[in-house]
């Protein structure tokens, strides 16, 4: 099994964080918080390089948290990740697989990224983002 390997067709390369802002005066999240969450998947870029394609993807997030007293939390995070094809792969299938497959594992990456980051910024408590539906994300923009 390639660890790398996130379905036949593409293979992860890499990813970084491009950004990060985070705006705190949190202490402990109280499970009353209300919590929001949003996402924007940047258009992938593609190029060929010989044989193989490469692409890099940006997605950006954006938590808030909100509790009594007037504390808040914001976190700006922009994670890249950088994508390239096996040999055998036809540039359009390439494209596809970069869009759903590439922009869900990128979002895998960063749920684990947030907990980490915030069960650091936090005294009690972290941050866990949903299981996002790549395909749905698509849809509701075209609606």
């Amino acid at each position: 099994m390639e660890f790398n390997l996130v379905t036949s067709g593409i293979e992860l390369v890499g990813t970084t964080i491009k950004t990060l802002t985070v705006e705190n005066n949190i202490v402990d999240i109280e499970k009353e918080a209300k919590r929001s969450f949003g996402l924007n998947i940047n258009e992938p870029h593609f190029e060929k390089i010989n044989d193989i394609y490469f692409s890099q993807m940006t997605i950006d997030f954006e938590i808030e948290i909100e509790q009594s007293e007037k504390q808040k939390c914001k976190i700006q995070l922009s994670l890249e990740g950088a994508f390239v094809s096996t040999q055998d792969a036809e540039e359009t299938t390439f494209r596809q697989l970069v869009a759903v497959n590439g922009a869900a594992a990128i979002i895998g990456i960063v749920r684990g990224k947030i907990e980490t980051i915030t069960s650091n910024i936090f005294n009690n408590g972290k941050i866990v983002i949903p299981f996002v539906n790549v395909i749905d994300y698509y849809k509701s923009l075209t609606e």
